[in-house]
């Protein structure tokens, strides 16, 4: 019987690190989730096939480093 509960686990796609992946990193880690960052296509797929994450978020602002539609299909 489990009596606690694994903390919610988020991925952060971004290109780069900024002030926004920063602050989406700050917010995860003050609501208690467990949070995992990744800066290509190849990195967050391979992190989502492993930790299986309930939230993902990718950044869209520079296409031309990280093509956010191909990372979600």
């Amino acid at each position: 019987m489990r009596l606690t509960q694994d903390p919610i686990q988020v991925l952060l796609v971004f290109a780069k690190e900024d002030s926004q992946s920063d602050g989406f990193w700050w917010a995860c880690d003050r609501a208690g989730y467990r949070c995992h960052i990744a800066c290509t296509p190849e990195s967050a797929v391979e992190c989502f096939l492993d930790k299986h994450h309930e939230i993902i978020v990718v950044d869209h602002r520079f296409p031309r480093y990280l093509d956010a539609e191909s990372v979600c299909r």
